[in-house]
């Protein structure tokens, strides 16, 4: 814990909750701050994404839909209705990374992003080259979670619930609202701020126990022979080349060649989750502070020099 910890900076505020998690072949280990409850939920931010694609690829499996479905079957898209589902859980449907209405600044980011402004956002947005370039979209992945929960006829919080969450025994984790746990209060430099309002959860909105997170690590690391092992397998398989080191899987970020993983942060939260399955290691890194940094330096060294 303390050189993680340390890997984040000096000026990480003393009040700031941390979690580090790692798993191997043998099982999985958590540190906690000593000002972290054992149930505290952490905003994991962008990491939802890779749970995000293990819901898609469960629908697929059973049927509800093909990754390849354009969203014009669920959604209201206009002239963007022959996006793609993979194409939005590679970043590669041509849609900006936010929606043209987000007014950069604001302090409640996506509070007006309901799912009938999404539509309209969808339909204002003039068509881009679609599957051939990558660009990093948060847009593109509130509009796969609200057409995954249109295909399946279910809130896409049911699903996270239903499909990855609970199998894993995911207890103290989920959207606000949803599972147990204790929700932790986030920090900017030290001060605590308001969570943001999600009505699309599918990009980052989840809260997760480092516990919790840990069951999940390991999962990924090693997915299980169960269907929500075989639907964290699928996701991670690469889908797009981004460059000769890196591709995309659905929701996952891989490379350079042998990692994979994703970061993310919120108003209050940075994390950063990683993998190295050739060296059957995995880490992550959970912090109550959205100014932390070298999350992804810190779980690369632990990646590359477990202690």
């Amino acid at each position: 814990m303390n050189r993680l910890a340390g890997a984040l900076g000096p000026d990480l505020p003393a009040a700031t909750a941390l979690a580090v998690v790692a798993a191997d072949g043998d099982g999985y280990a958590v540190s906690l701050s000593d000002d972290c409850p054992l149930d505290g939920r952490f905003e994991i931010g962008s990491i939802t994404k890779t749970m995000t694609g293990a819901v898609l690829t469960s629908l697929a499996d059973a049927g509800a839909l093909s990754v390849d479905d354009h969203i014009g079957r669920w959604l209201d898209a206009g002239r963007n209705g022959d996006i793609t589902l993979a194409q939005l859980a590679t970043h590669t449907s041509g849609l900006p990374r936010l929606p043209p209405a987000h007014s950069l600044g604001a302090p409640d980011p996506y509070a007006f992003l309901t799912p009938e402004v999404a539509e309209r956002e969808l339909r204002l947005i003039v068509p881009a080259g679609r599957g051939k370039d990558w660009s990093y979209s948060n847009f593109g992945f509130h509009v796969l979670s609200l057409a995954l929960e249109r295909a399946a006829g279910r809130p896409f919080a049911d699903l996270l619930d239903e499909l990855v969450l609970g199998p894993l025994e995911m207890t103290g984790s989920g959207v606000p609202g949803h599972g147990g746990g204790t929700p932790l209060r986030g920090h900017d430099q030290g001060s605590p701020v308001r969570a943001w309002t999600h009505h699309l959860w599918g990009a980052g909105g989840v809260e997760a126990s480092a516990e919790d997170m840990a069951r999940y690590l390991s999962a990924c690391l090693a997915p299980p022979g169960s269907d929500v092992g075989r639907a964290i397998r699928r996701a991670q398989q690469p889908r797009h080349q981004i460059d000769p080191l890196r591709s995309a899987g659905l929701g996952w970020a891989i490379g350079p060649p042998g990692y994979l993983g994703h970061g993310g942060g919120t108003s209050g939260f940075r994390a950063m989750l990683g993998l190295h399955p050739p060296g059957h290691r995995a880490a992550a890194v959970f912090v109550s502070d959205r100014t932390a940094r070298g999350l992804a330096p810190a779980v690369r060294q632990s990646l590359d020099h477990p202690s």
